[in-house]
């Protein structure tokens, strides 16, 4: 019997819970009030009206008081990675202090809408306070937030006001995420000097003098030329080709309409994941590696041996973008073209894209199965192939954990 009549209650429970909510309660029993005192003209109805009607004006008057001269600023703080959190620090304006706030930012990058648009409750806002809060950003990118929103509902909650925080637009850069490579294979490689080229090596050594340069922050003092130095009046640091740790070159195809996959699962977003991975592998080896991002506008990113921060390198990807018109066999020549000497180069294909390259001192050739990321769920070959000129093959497709692949 209790189950039935509650099956019958419970469109007129949804109706009631969608049309009514407190503040037109409160105006409905403020009429039920008025209609019956003056029928009955009972005085106890009057001042239990003219309470509901203060709660009333009240809950209009005062949120709209509260944001009145309220003003905030918002920046970064920090590096943001794809797929963690990006903090942003926001500075707050008012003459009287404003209670119950509500912020609501739309993050953009984020395809669900329910993290694009996140919210933080605010108990209290004061002059000149700042407070740092954090909101999911699954992808990489350069991106300008919309005008954040402020909602005030104080003191009872009955009704919600809320403003734009109108401002100048604020950036925030979300750097590529990266994944850890404990041994990358190396390619056979017959360290070729460039051709006319001095060298001092000897039979035992393992790296040739190549010349000098101006010292950069985090060089061995043990390389600085102090003759030089002396001469030039700044510290100069001698550079050597190094055999046992030979440079890097990573190109990744930034022509336009190559990419394939939907979101941040795409070709050419895998292909800035493994450069970013190799910035980072780069720098704990102490090895010298380039990323060359092919778009309109080529993008260079380098690290150095002893490089210690890279955070700079991996916010510059952050502005990788797939717009080039040269296909990438051409991109690809036209990087090496511009190294001096013959470093290992690692480049990100599909398997539909064939490459016609000069003999290279080493490859790593990544290649992406096309028909992996239409059909995701099928088994694809996965892993590393030594081909018969001595250059590696990694072959990987959609659901490939880039992670595990390059540390195998």
């Amino acid at each position: 019997m209790s189950a039935g009549l509650e099956a019958q209650l419970k469109p007129l429970a949804e109706w009631l819970g969608r049309y009514i909510n407190a503040h037109r309660f409160l105006w409905l029993m403020s009429l039920v009030c008025f209609v019956i005192a003056w029928n009955r003209g009972i005085a106890l109805l009057y001042g239990l009206l003219a309470l509901m009607l203060s709660l009333i004006l009240i809950s209009w008057v005062m949120p709209w008081w509260s944001l009145r001269k309220l003003s905030m600023t918002r920046v970064q703080q920090g590096v943001a990675s794809a797929g963690q959190n990006v903090s942003l620090n926001y500075h707050f304006a008012t003459q009287k202090p404003a209670f119950f706030l509500r912020l609501t930012e739309h993050i953009p990058g984020n395809s669900d809408a329910d993290t694009a648009l996140s919210q933080h409750f605010l108990a209290s806002v004061s002059a000149n306070d700042n407070v740092t809060l954090s909101y999911p950003c699954q992808q990489r990118g350069v991106f300008d937030l919309p005008p954040a929103i402020l909602h005030s509902s104080w003191p009872f909650g009955f009704v919600q006001r809320r403003i734009r925080i109108t401002q100048s637009a604020t950036r925030i850069i979300v750097a590529p995420r990266v994944f850890a490579i404990r041994n990358l294979p190396r390619p056979v490689s017959d360290n070729a000097l460039p051709q006319g080229a001095d060298s001092f090596l000897s039979r035992s050594a393992h790296s040739e003098f190549a010349g000098v340069r101006p010292y950069r922050d985090g060089d061995s003092m043990k390389h600085v030329h102090w003759g030089a130095s002396a001469r030039q009046q700044q510290l100069v640091v001698r550079e050597f080709h190094s055999y046992d740790a030979p440079s890097w070159l990573v190109v990744v195809d930034g022509q336009a309409g190559q990419s394939i996959g939907e979101g941040a699962d795409n070709t050419f977003e895998y292909a800035i994941q493994i450069a970013a991975s190799l910035l980072l592998y780069a720098q704990k080896n102490q090895l010298q590696l380039k990323v060359v991002v092919g778009s309109q506008r080529p993008l260079l990113v380098d690290v150095n041996a002893g490089a210690r921060d890279i955070s700079e390198q991996l916010q510059a990807l952050a502005w990788a973008v797939a717009d080039g018109s040269q296909n990438y066999q051409q991109q690809i020549i036209n990087a090496l073209n511009d190294v001096q000497d013959s470093p290992l180069l690692l480049t990100v294909r599909r398997d539909s894209q064939t490459l016609s390259l000069p003999p290279l001192a080493g490859h790593i050739d990544v290649v992406y199965n096309d028909e992996s990321f239409a059909q995701p769920l099928k088994k694809y070959h996965e892993g590393w192939t030594g081909q018969a000129d001595g250059s590696l093959r990694l072959d990987l497709h959609r659901l490939s954990k880039l992670a595990q692949v390059f540390s195998a």
